[in-house]
């Protein structure tokens, strides 16, 4: 919860202006600048997005400098009286907009000040967002730089120590572990901010023509610089806060009102739609349920084979999300997947995962729940985004395993494999490549110890 962060950071006297007044625009003023703001957004080439606490209230987390933020309160000898934890928080209307305006090509990068992890839990790529302070769900290896991100907050501040290990491969030895330490990725007052995430902000913002300001006062460097950027180079600067901020004098439109009710109006200007209540999974149905193995790997590693092979061991259920995924879209377009181009159906399935992230995780329990209500070990062999192994890790805790199954380019290409980077890149086939903490990694090559990598994994499993 950002109270617990606050109190957690070292003592730093210069917060910023706090308790500034909250301002709300006249009715007529408030059209005409929802209108310009669209106009804006439909004619720009290249928007960047900064976003700050504000966004992030209205999913119960308090802001800092707001008429009752943490450090306004904190002025007055007082504390919160709402915080949600960040474990139960979800993201709000703005959040899943963002989401959706980037989906459609309206945005091109986001950055966040926030610590709350609520963008990628709204489906937003990471390739598409920087995390200036950190992410309470992330853990970073301080020997290769490897990031992890968890189903549930880390539980540490301040670039401390976690206890645990990095289990990414190492680049020279795909079939050895880093086991470098890992730490929580939160900054305190006089860290450094993260190298990679603020170039990126910089490189964006430089190659911006407009850049939207949601939810932040642009007090703290070197974020309230990065506007600046976008200016230099002719761009736009667009605020929507419901206080002054410190950039205002450059601003080209100033707009002072919820960011949730702009977005609502935007996203209808625009006839983007939310899907605004996914389907809830029923988790009390499967208590039954001793283990649930996740497989991930490239194509022709040798996943459906060892989730066979693991099937007929372990007298398990061997499911397929792919299967749901290509039933759902032959139901909607009245099409077999055989004869669709493989680059449509994952664009469309990349769509309908960004509308509801775990929406085939579950039709996939769904189509099979005769065999899933009866049988207590459950392999899914084709696991591909963090939201699918967080809907498993969200229901089913320390039941839940997670298996990378790694084999070469050459052994993959005598497999059958035929490398299209317009496939192999997209976010569906490359998204858990990395940042991933693997519960075992199964080496697949034609000179590994297949049978001895099975009985350990077997081991592992019971």
């Amino acid at each position: 919860m950002s109270l617990s962060y606050a109190e957690s950071l070292s003592y730093f006297p210069h917060k910023g202006k706090v308790g500034m007044p909250e301002l709300t625009e006249k009715s007529d003023d408030l059209k005409i600048k929802l209108e310009k703001l669209e106009q804006m957004i439909r004619q720009s080439r290249h928007t960047v997005a900064i976003t700050g606490a504000g966004i992030s209230t209205d999913a119960g987390i308090p802001d800092f400098r707001g008429p009752n933020g943490v450090w306004t309160l904190e002025k007055r000898g007082e504390k919160p009286s709402f915080n949600t934890s960040f474990d139960k928080a979800l993201p709000t209307f703005t959040h899943r907009a963002l989401c959706k305006l980037e989906e459609n090509n309206y945005l091109h990068f986001v950055i966040s000040q926030n610590i709350d992890g609520l963008h990628h839990r709204s489906g937003l790529p990471l390739s598409k967002l920087a995390e200036l302070h950190g992410n309470v769900f992330a853990e970073e290896c301080e020997v290769c730089r490897a990031q992890v991100i968890h189903p549930k907050s880390v539980g540490s501040y301040c670039r401390k120590r976690t206890g645990n290990v990095c289990n990414s491969l190492k680049s020279r030895n795909k079939s050895l572990s880093c086991r470098g330490k890992l730490r929580d990725t939160i900054l305190d007052w006089e860290d450094p901010l993260p190298e990679l995430a603020l170039n990126m902000s910089e490189q964006h913002c430089a190659k911006a023509d407009l850049c939207i300001c949601l939810g932040t006062s642009l007090q703290i460097r070197p974020c309230r610089d990065l506007p600046r950027k976008t200016r230099k180079n002719g761009g736009k600067i667009v605020i929507i806060n419901l206080q002054k901020t410190s950039l205002d004098s450059l601003a080209d439109l100033i707009i002072h009102e919820r960011c949730d009710h702009v977005m609502k109006y935007i996203l209808d200007k625009l006839h983007l739609n939310l899907n605004e209540k996914p389907s809830v999974f029923n988790v009390s149905k499967y208590s039954h349920v001793k283990k649930i193995i996740l497989l991930s790997g490239k194509s022709k590693c040798g996943r459906n084979f060892i989730g066979k092979n693991l099937a007929e061991q372990l007298s398990a259920s061997l499911l397929h999300i792919n299967d749901s995924l290509k039933h759902e879209y032959e139901k909607i377009h009245n099409n077999d997947t055989c004869d669709t181009d493989e680059k449509h159906i994952i664009k469309w399935a990349e769509e309908k995962c960004r509308e509801d992230p775990t929406i085939f995780c579950r039709m996939m329990i769904e189509h099979n729940d005769q065999l899933c209500s009866s049988n207590p070990i459950w392999i899914i062999s084709d696991i591909k985004s963090y939201a699918e192994i967080e809907f498993f890790k969200n229901h089913f805790n320390d039941r839940v395993l997670i298996v990378r199954i790694e084999a070469s380019n050459d052994v993959r290409e005598k497999r059958g494999w035929n490398s299209q980077a317009d496939i192999d890149n997209t976010e569906l086939k490359s998204q858990l490549d990395k940042n991933v903490r693997w519960s075992f990694v199964f080496s697949n090559n034609e000179q590994d110890k297949f049978n001895e990598q099975m009985n350990d994994l077997v081991k592992l499993i019971n």
